[in-house]
């Protein structure tokens, strides 16, 4: 891209050296420019200046740490000297996608956004967003508008990407994107049961109803029992239904149920849920294979005669204690809240890395290489599902009721459907494991004797 550059770099052997993963150019005045890696193995090197690529993906620490430290020298000059007042000198330029307010590289933008009021000949801020790839022919229109029209591919994920626009908490929210970020920490999604992890790992699904035009939302949680304390919750996927039949809608989650090999469905039974729960009790067939799906039963849920409510329907192939029904009022959704809140906190709660991390990762790979645009979206679906929870999450602001906690949206345009499913997993593993304390609890008084 730079012709001037080619007649400057040493390209002799041993000088210039290019790989899959690392650079270095030599140029024929002494000066390099190479890649050091955000890792301790770079700790106490040098550099007179550096250049953070995508900084939303870089640890805080180990920038702050390692390797801003490395560019305390000046650049000698090619007589020996070196002159305090090039430009060179400790600088810093950081080039990134917009990412979460409340991060630290929104918080180093903002520094360098004052900086450059106060001293504007060492600070400057350049943006741009998709339209000026569009003009340069870095990127097709057809294709940006494609993104929009995906019905997965929230607005808000685009504004990031595309706009440059950040997104982040607003004022008094309950969930910090700081904690939740923290847990972004799976690889991958998992589209089925997966024994790999643990035997004891368990399912649970949590449904959140829509019609019409609002989608069903199922969030889909591996558990994992540990030796002490609670058990660790991998949110591995979220799948979203079109605003369908209940019947077609019942027998996606039941398909769903059988490919994770599910214990139990959280489900919402208030308001329109009863009608998909009025489904999921009943027997259905489906449409792909021409089996039958057996009806589900009811194990309980949060108010009195749920088991009885359903009991009645219950046929000879029905599948036992597969429903939960939630039915939520303040003193269930603050409990529910606050326990999502602490399990975020504690570290209980593992979810998929971002998009952006998982794209990167996506076409180091020769298989990612090789995918089209269609199959990179198909891939990273999961990934852009769990922003969008985020986005979800952060929009909820607090209220307080008595001893209750309300959480409302402060922008009525975001949903919360996404979170309520989230919510109505985390309360049935919840309501399971608590189930299993006190079971091991009565077992071992029972073991106890006296004399």
């Amino acid at each position: 891209m730079l012709p001037f550059f080619q007649n400057e770099i040493d390209w002799g052997r041993g000088a210039t050296k290019e790989s899959k993963n690392n650079v270095i150019y030599q140029f024929k005045n002494g000066s390099s420019i190479d890649i050091l890696a955000a890792r301790e193995t770079s700790r106490g090197q040098r550099r007179t200046g550096g250049l953070v690529e995508e900084v939303i993906l870089v640890d805080k620490d180990a920038l702050n740490e390692i390797i801003i430290p490395t560019t305390n020298i000046d650049r000698r000059l090619s007589d020996g000297t070196t002159d305090p007042d090039e430009v060179v000198n400790q600088s810093q330029i950081y080039i990134t996608s917009a990412g979460w307010k409340n991060s630290f590289p929104y918080a180093k933008l903002i520094e360098i956004l004052i900086n450059s009021i106060l001293d504007p000949d060492n600070y400057i801020i350049m943006g741009g967003d998709y339209r000026l790839a569009i003009l340069e022919g870095a990127a097709k229109k057809d294709f940006v508008n494609g993104l929009k029209l995906d019905g997965t591919y929230n607005a808000d994920s685009f504004d990031r990407e595309y706009g440059s626009i950040w997104s982040g908490d607003v004022e008094n929210a309950f969930y910090s994107s700081d904690e939740f970020d923290k847990n972004r920490v799976l690889n991958q999604p998992e589209y089925e049961y997966s024994g790999r992890s643990s035997k004891s790992a368990y399912y649970i699904l949590g449904v959140d109803v829509g019609r019409k035009d609002c989608q069903t939302e199922v969030a889909i949680f591996k558990v994992t029992p540990q030796p002490q304390g609670d058990a660790l919750k991998s949110l591995v996927n979220i799948v979203s239904l079109s605003a369908e039949h209940f019947e077609e809608q019942a027998i996606n989650i039941k398909k769903l149920f059988f490919k994770y090999k599910a214990q139990e469905i959280c489900i919402d039974a208030n308001g329109l849920g009863v009608g998909l729960v009025d489904m999921m009790v009943l027997a259905q067939i489906d449409p792909e294979t021409g089996e039958e799906l057996p009806p589900f039963g009811v194990s309980g849920g949060t108010y009195e005669g749920a088991e009885q409510d359903y009991k009645k329907i219950r046929g000879g192939n029905t599948v036992p204690d597969a429903l939960y029904l939630m039915k939520a009022n303040a003193p269930i959704n603050t409990e529910a809240y606050t326990y999502c809140k602490t399990q975020l906190s504690s570290g209980k709660v593992k979810m998929l890395i971002d998009e952006g991390a998982a794209k990167t990762k996506l076409m180091g790979t020769r298989k990612g290489q090789n995918m089209d645009p269609v199959e990179r979206n198909e891939y990273l679906k999961p990934f852009n599902q769990t922003s969008n929870l985020k986005n979800q999450i952060l929009n909820l602001v607090e209220e307080n009721e008595g001893v209750n906690i309300i959480l409302k949206q402060s922008n009525r345009g975001i949903p919360k459907d996404k979170f309520s499913a989230f919510i109505y997993g985390l309360y049935l593993i919840k309501i399971k494991e608590e189930k299993k304390k006190k079971k091991r609890g009565t077992q071992l008084v029972d073991m106890l004797f006296f004399g």
